[in-house]
Parts: C-alpha cells; sequence; structure tokens
C-alpha cells in the first residue's frame, strides 16, 4: 500500500494508492440529525392528522353515492 501524502496545500488534498484525490474527512460530522420534532412541529402534525378526518368523511361520501 503506498503512503498518503499531501499533493496541494490548499485546499488540502490527500493522494492515496487509488490516485483518486481526496479532500480529508472533517474531525466531526457536519450533518447531526435533530433527535425529535420541535414542539411547533408536533402541533403541526398533529392537525395534519386532522386534516385526514374531513377527506375521510369526503372519500365515503363519494363511495357512498357510487354504490347508490
Amino acid at each position: 500500500m503506498g503512503e498518503e501524502h499531501e499533493v496541494q496545500h490548499e485546499p488540502q488534498v490527500i493522494e492515496g494508492e487509488d490516485e483518486l484525490p481526496r479532500q480529508p474527512s472533517l474531525p466531526r460530522d457536519p450533518y447531526i440529525p435533530e433527535p425529535g420534532p420541535r414542539p411547533g412541529e408536533q402541533r403541526a402534525f398533529r392537525v395534519l392528522m386532522l386534516a385526514f378526518i374531513p377527506i375521510a368523511v369526503v372519500v365515503g361520501i363519494v363511495i357512498w353515492a357510487a354504490i347508490r
């Protein structure tokens, strides 16, 4: 295996045995997902679930009218 060596200083690029220049990984992952929905988002999802009730009623009426 070949040793990694610095190809250019700015931006830092490392070259290894695969001959494909790569930037070194960050010391910390920049994307950290949130643990869960925030309070405002919880309310929005509850309202969204309540919106399905009138939709279900309308679908029921349409099916009832189609069967009649």
